[in-house]
């Protein structure tokens, strides 16, 4: 099995290279921040991507991701939870964005 951040590493690179965002931005949780938020925001010209990485389907959730996976797409946002499993299809879906 891949660690999350391996594949997170691989996966924000195919964006570089396929969708060209504007800005891939890694959120730091802190004590500070929003809890449970997504780690990884991808700007594109006209919208934002929140994606949560995982590294199976069968990973545990943090207190908080699935409420902010649900409350960023209820509003409109782009949201996603990526596993490798699913790794073309999210990408399929940014691509789409652009």
């Amino acid at each position: 099995m891949v660690l999350e951040s391996e594949f997170k590493k691989k996966f924000c690179a195919r964006l570089k290279k396929e969708v060209k965002p504007l800005a891939i931005l890694q959120y730091q949780q802190s004590a500070t921040t929003l809890s449970g938020f997504p780690d990884t925001i991808v700007l594109l010209e006209g919208c934002s991507v929140f994606i949560e990485f995982k590294r199976c389907k069968t990973a545990k959730f943090r207190p908080g991701q699935k409420e902010w996976i649900k409350k960023l797409n209820d509003n409109g946002h782009f949201a996603y939870v990526c596993y490798p499993d699913n790794a073309e299809e999210v990408l399929k879906e940014i691509k789409y964005l652009v």
